[in-house]
């Protein structure tokens, strides 16, 4: 089965994970153990907080919103919610996966991560402020060096 996850296709298989709803999460059982996750529906989408990480699912993207996701290096808020913490900085040099800031929502937190090595040219918010879906969190500058070798 095929799915869009954070703008990238994935393949899911019943080999890859065992996903099991409960009344209040997901149950995910894998290979490594079995965890929790949270999802929500939004639209054709389903945002999951998973391990830490925040993902959105989507059957299928058009191609042009993935690639102006990825390519623009812009984080913004998939639903309102307040700031709770910010790990980096203006003009810091940031690696894909590196966690730039967490956003509470619906208690849960979900961090927003690095698509791609760069630099953060932009950070939007500060703790405590809130913010409404779609807002603009941050902006990464692609780090070209690194997509070179």
């Amino acid at each position: 089965m095929k799915r869009f996850v954070n703008g990238d296709a994935v393949e899911f298989g019943e080999d890859t994970c065992t996903v099991t709803q409960m009344p209040d999460r997901l149950s995910v059982r894998t290979s490594d153990g079995t965890f929790s996750a949270l999802a929500i529906r939004m639209g054709e989408k389903v945002l999951v907080s998973y391990k830490g990480r925040q993902y959105q699912v989507e059957d299928r993207i058009s191609g042009s919103r993935a690639s102006t996701h990825v390519a623009s290096g812009e984080l913004r808020a998939h639903m309102p919610g307040q700031i709770v913490d910010t790990r980096k900085s203006e003009g810091d040099v940031v690696s894909k996966g590196d966690t730039i800031l967490v956003l509470e929502a619906m208690k849960t937190q979900q961090p927003f991560s690095a698509p791609f090595d760069g630099v953060l040219r932009k950070l939007c918010v500060a703790k405590g402020d809130q913010v409404s879906d779609g807002a603009l969190l941050a902006v990464i500058e692609a780090n070209h060096e690194s997509e070179a070798k």
